[in-house]
């Protein structure tokens, strides 16, 4: 994630979300899971917050787990969901693996159609370097963005996107440079309605860099927010400050309007300036090279008079531009009731983001601002590597336990693949071209994988593979290279396999394996064929032991045999 630095007014600086991952009941979010990583616990524990955590290990398979000292108390956190790791020191990527089971009577696609998730990272030296990494996170194949952790805060990292149909979630984690190993202390999904966020397409992700309640005295999450989205608030004022916060006297404030259902609580206090005179900004300071969108939010403190209007405009970059203002200037602020307006598609200007809201001519008092999230849109959400590749990826994981802990998109994004594949250049729906399982330890017989018809090399050298080589290997159309050596496949060679002038096989180093075209199967256990008394030394033909195989020989010393027998028994 790229790092901001967001300032308010006098450059106030506003930190990173920090997060945890949770799942409570009684609910009004479909999914509401806390994941509380590195946590070996098999009972659910519940916070302060009556969010329930659970312990990672359903989610990964991978990772070394470490103990982290935090402090008593982490304003807006759960101390307890940050004192424990999971760290990542192999492997390009490790990926948590999520499934939302929640699905139609009727179908098997999922009811939930947009989630948000939260990973929140506490470095606290835990591995007394003194050196928090930075890394990359990603999901269900898609860049989510770098992430640079900090030596004694939380950092998170939050975002939005559409299942599209789809029941799984995967947050990866990459290593991008030497000696900076991932970590995670918690991750978080929420499931949201399908009204919040509705104004940018579902094939789109939302990238989060600010979410703050500017009147309030402390953060707001769940359970003021259903969604449990964190409003950081900007600190204690000092008294030098040209701020003050005002609290709304209305009895209640009415956001069922509002689409993306901000909590009540932010709209309950609003920050002004102390100078009547004078309005307030926001000023940010970023190094994004994609444009900015902001929603803000505004409701009216007092109840006004006949002779009391208040309205303002808001300008980006000193621009009154009404084109990416919705609904469009001037902005009255309701009174018992809230507002939204979206201020869409902003650039920075010499890496500089500024919002006045400034007053209207016909204004008698100044401009006041509750709240206001900062959000990126990243690029189209891939589809994710090929369905039938990952379905015939499923039945190998199956099949060997050595492969069971390897999850997320085994291709995407680029170059983070699975250590033991290789996939082609497309970005969207990428084909798996090649298959590196050798050296892995495999014992057994393999499954059908011939659905991965785009597989150029398969490599299953020095395993322990037995039985007969299975015939499908010989189904690939674009196949060039097929190792088998090294393993303990018995039988004849298909000749399909043997035949195919454009592929490279080889099968040396399988003792109990024969060519279609041999006299005598090389076998380690040799049984010799029943013979008379006679005097013949000549060679005897060895059958073959697998499946039924063997070579073509003549059946007449065989009849000539069983003749002499019952001769013999009739005597």
């Amino acid at each position: 994630m790229n790092t901001s630095l967001l300032k308010f007014l006098l450059l106030l600086f506003f930190p990173y979300f920090s997060c945890s991952l949770l799942l409570a009941p009684a609910v009004s979010a479909k999914v509401f899971l806390s994941i509380d990583c590195g946590s070996s616990s098999l009972k659910p524990r519940t916070d302060n917050n009556t969010i329930e955590w659970v312990g990672d290990g359903p989610y990964i398979q991978t990772g070394e787990i470490h103990k982290v000292n935090v402090p008593a108390i982490v304003p807006g956190f759960d101390s307890d969901a940050l004192n424990t790791l999971r760290a990542f020191p192999t492997r390009k990527k490790n990926c948590y693996s999520i499934d939302i089971d929640d699905k139609e009577e009727d179908d098997n696609t999922t009811t939930v159609e947009r989630v948000l998730v939260r990973a929140s990272f506490y470095y606290g030296n835990y591995d007394n370097k003194s050196s928090p990494p930075t890394f990359n996170l990603q999901f269900n194949g898609n860049n989510w963005g770098q992430l640079a952790t900090a030596n004694d805060s939380v950092v998170y990292s939050e975002m939005v996107f559409s299942l599209n149909k789809s029941s799984n979630i995967d947050v990866c984690l990459s290593q991008t440079q030497p000696n900076n190993i991932p970590f995670i202390s918690a991750l978080e999904v929420r499931s949201l309605d399908s009204d919040a966020y509705s104004y940018v397409p579902s094939e789109y992700p939302l990238f989060f860099h600010l979410r703050a309640a500017y009147g309030a005295n402390r953060n707001i999450r769940y359970p003021e927010d259903s969604f449990d989205r964190i409003w950081s608030w900007i600190g204690p004022l000092e008294s030098t400050s040209p701020l003050m916060r005002v609290r709304s006297n209305s009895p209640s404030i009415d956001v069922d309007n509002i689409e993306d259902e901000p909590p009540e609580e932010i709209f309950r206090t609003a920050l002004m300036r102390l100078n009547s005179s004078e309005d307030i900004f926001y000023s940010d300071t970023t190094d994004f090279t994609v444009p900015l969108n902001f929603n803000a939010y505004f409701s009216e403190v007092v109840k006004l008079n006949s002779t009391q209007n208040r309205s303002f405009d808001i300008t980006v970059n000193n621009n009154l531009d009404n084109s990416i203002i919705r609904p469009k200037n001037p902005v009255i602020p309701p009174y018992g009731r809230a507002l939204e307006v979206h201020i869409l598609n902003v650039t920075a200007i010499n890496s500089t983001v500024t919002l006045d809201f400034a007053r209207t001519i016909d204004s008698s008092l100044p401009s006041l601002l509750n709240a206001l999230e900062a959000f990126t849109i990243g690029e189209k959400l891939a589809q994710g590597t090929n369905s039938d590749d990952v379905k015939a990826l499923g039945l190998l994981k199956k099949s060997f336990s050595q492969l069971q802990d390897w999850s997320g998109d085994p291709c995407l994004p680029s170059p983070y693949t699975w250590d033991w594949v290789t996939c082609n250049n497309d970005p969207d729906s990428p084909r798996i071209t090649g298959l590196y399982l050798n050296d892995h330890g495999l014992t057994g017989t393999l499954p059908d994988f011939s659905a991965m018809d785009a597989l150029e090399t398969i490599n299953l050298r020095n395993n322990s593979l037995m039985q007969g080589i299975p015939g499908f290997l010989a189904t690939f159309p674009k196949l060039t290279a097929l190792n088998l050596a090294d393993n303990n496949f018995s039988g004849t060679i298909p000749s399909s396999l043997l035949n195919n002038d454009n592929l490279k096989l080889e099968t040396s180093g399988n003792p109990n394996l024969c060519t279609n075209t041999s006299t005598i199967c090389n076998t380690e256990s040799r049984v010799p064929f029943p013979r008379t008394g006679s005097s013949d030394t000549s060679p005897s033909i060895i059958p073959s032991r697998n499946n039924g195989n063997s070579f073509k020989a003549s059946r007449q010393p065989v009849l000539i045999l069983l003749i002499m027998f019952f001769s013999l028994f009739l005597l």
